[in-house]
């Protein structure tokens, strides 16, 4: 069985020190090669709070985190 999907994904850069992007954990965008590390809802949003840049693809994870409206 596969472990349940994780609600949050923290891109990092290839030397593993940078966080590159913050993804839902159902975003189709998001990289299948190991540069995506499961988070808490705690830690996607310090990662948005300290300016790494959510996914450029329909996941928008900073609506999903409530930190931005929802246009409506």
């Amino acid at each position: 069985m596969r472990p349940p999907q994780p609600e949050w994904l923290i891109q990092h850069g290839l030397n593993r020190s940078n966080i590159d992007a913050v993804h839902t954990g159902d975003c189709w965008a998001a990289p299948k090669s190991g540069r995506c590390r499961p988070a808490t809802r705690e830690q996607a949003l310090d990662a948005l709070r300290g300016q790494v840049p959510a996914s450029s693809v329909p996941c928008v994870p900073e609506r999903a985190a409530g930190v931005i409206g929802d246009g409506g």
